[in-house]
């Protein structure tokens, strides 16, 4: 019988990444993210590189690294700003 406890399965439908033909995941470009979101990204991206074999880890980082969440985060905030609307934290 097959031992399937060193197995790290990822979700059928991750919300913020998209599998590549290479086997990689890319970040969804979104214009606007809220703290929420970035904080979801995170959780989904630390599973993402949990579930990947050492050698392919390293070019997964890599790619996340093109896109900062917080980032958007600042901006979405700063547009806000403009229109004359703070949000609680």
């Amino acid at each position: 019988m097959k031992s399937h406890a060193t197995e790290t399965i990822l979700p059928a439908n991750l919300r913020f990444h998209l599998l590549q033909p290479n086997g990689l995941y890319s970040p969804i470009p979104f214009v606007f993210v809220t703290e929420r979101m970035a904080r979801d990204i995170m959780q989904e991206r630390q599973v993402i590189l949990d579930a990947q074999a050492p050698s392919v880890r390293t070019r997964q980082e890599a790619v996340f690294k093109r896109f900062d969440p917080d980032l958007s985060v600042r901006a979405f905030e700063n547009i806000l700003g403009l229109f004359g609307v703070t949000r609680r934290r």
